[in-house]
């Protein structure tokens, strides 16, 4: 195993392991990949399990305390989004910031607040109107992280940040992200962004701080937003694997029958 690959940086997903192939995954990747969502699968039907038992306690969270802190950082990334972004877009990646947050409370992990933010908020940025290149020349998340790196070190911040900003984004699509491999910024990324689409996690949130954040930040429209039953994804990155194991069919509505939603 070469250093780089010790650290996490050539890994599956990362911006140095993409730079070459697209984001074309190897027979042996395409293994971890369908091993990353069964171990989320996995844990999911352990959680309703534990649910059922009554041994699962969803931790409570103020909803408001869980806004990003006002800094540099967050209002480039905002700004950016504010400005890429549809609205249906925009709210999955809200959500995908505060359902990233509240795992991390219920869990107890710690992260640097406006880093995930700004993973978090612009992780589809490559899913937006004009961006380029597109889905069928490269992986979105790896061509959305090159973008997100570039834009934040034209700002003035660290390389070090657009770095990991950067890789977070790159990351997303690996379907569970070690946190011990590549951080807790880009593992909540990952997390926040399965639990909107698929509910993974779900249960582990307080119920209304669940409703307040799909009252705030509605689902209308996500499915179509990422283009997830008409996008013509690079063959054999992991968003086509993906798909192809669905059959190409959307998800059903994971919080349809969450109690009090509006």
């Amino acid at each position: 195993m070469s250093q780089l690959d010790f650290q996490g940086i050539g890994a599956m997903g990362t911006l140095v392991w993409g730079a070459g192939n697209c984001g074309e995954l190897g027979r042996l990747e395409k293994v971890q990949l369908i091993g990353n969502l069964a171990y989320v699968q996995v844990r999911e039907a352990v959680d309703g399990l534990r649910q059922h038992l009554g041994l699962l306690r969803p931790t409570a969270t103020v909803f408001d305390d869980l806004f990003p802190p006002r800094c540099a950082l967050v209002d480039d990334a905002l700004q950016l989004a504010q400005e890429t972004h549809e609205e249906a877009l925009l709210f999955h990646s809200w959500r995908t910031y505060f359902f990233g947050a509240m795992l991390a409370a219920h869990e107890r992990i710690e992260y640097d607040p406006p880093l995930f933010f700004a993973a978090a908020i612009l992780h589809d940025v490559a899913l937006t109107k004009d961006h380029s290149p597109h889905l069928c020349e490269r992986c979105f998340a790896l061509s959305g992280g090159d973008r997100v790196r570039d834009f934040l070190n034209a700002k003035g911040h660290p390389h070090e940040v657009g770095s990991k900003v950067g890789n977070a984004i790159a990351l997303h699509l690996n379907g569970w992200v070690s946190r011990k491999r590549h951080g807790a910024e880009a593992h909540l990324v990952s997390r926040g962004a399965v639990c909107d689409l698929f509910g993974a996690g779900r249960r582990r949130f307080a119920q209304d701080t669940l409703v307040q954040v799909l009252t705030r930040f509605p689902r209308d429209g996500v499915i179509e937003a990422l283009q997830f039953e008409v996008a013509k994804h690079r063959q054999d990155t992991r968003a086509a694997v993906m798909t192809g194991l669905s059959g190409g069919k959307a998800p059903p509505d994971p919080f349809r029958n969450v109690p009090g939603r509006s």
